[in-house]
């Protein structure tokens, strides 16, 4: 799929914005697993690296007993391509 530069960059700036705060679990449930998803349906290498950047930083946090099973449930019914990176950290 093909993206256009504009898109591509607001969903860097998405992905950015992410990676520079700590982690709220509500907001990574309600919004930036959204802004991820996004990222990884560009097909673009350096947003999906991306993704992968953010998952490790808050890899900690999102592997927390109780805190991993929502994030995956949520994930799976939401944001399939997500779900199948958040299934390997």
């Amino acid at each position: 799929m093909k993206v256009k530069d504009k898109e591509v960059k607001q969903i860097k700036d998405a992905l950015e914005f992410i990676y520079k705060q700590d982690i709220d679990i509500d907001e990574f449930v309600g919004v930036d697993i959204y802004d991820m998803e996004r990222a990884l349906r560009t097909g673009d290498t350096e947003l999906e690296n991306f993704v992968e950047k953010i998952l490790q930083k808050h890899k900690e946090t999102i592997t927390e007993p109780g805190v991993y099973e929502f994030i995956l449930g949520f994930a799976e019914d939401n944001a399939p391509l997500l779900y199948e990176k958040l299934k390997d950290i």
